[in-house]
């Protein structure tokens, strides 16, 4: 199961996002739209989204997918087991920080 937020520098919505999956542990692949242009077509084409951050959830059954700031919904990623060793989220952690804000 893999996790990627789509956000951009100075976007609120996807420092809240990303603070509240590392706070949770949250094994995640921070992309920045506008930095890498096959992120911001899969945002906007594939999926459809104008805003950021986007979450896209990968599972055994299939792809979940939203926009925004939703801390409920990172708490069910939390109850789903996406909780990595400690060496991945002080990765994660630096990748989003450098990436996303």
């Amino acid at each position: 199961m893999m996790i990627t937020v789509y956000g951009k520098p100075d976007c609120i919505q996807c420092d809240r996002t990303v603070k509240a999956l590392d706070r949770a542990g949250v094994d995640y692949q921070p992309r920045d739209v506008t930095q890498d242009p096959e992120a911001y077509r899969h945002v906007t084409e594939t999926l459809g989204y104008r805003q950021v951050p986007v979450v896209v959830h990968q599972t055994d059954t299939g792809t979940e997918h939203w926009s925004g700031y939703q801390p409920a919904r990172i708490k069910q990623l939390t109850t789903a087991g996406h909780r990595p060793d400690a060496a991945t989220i002080t990765a994660a952690t630096t990748a989003s920080t450098m990436t996303v804000r």
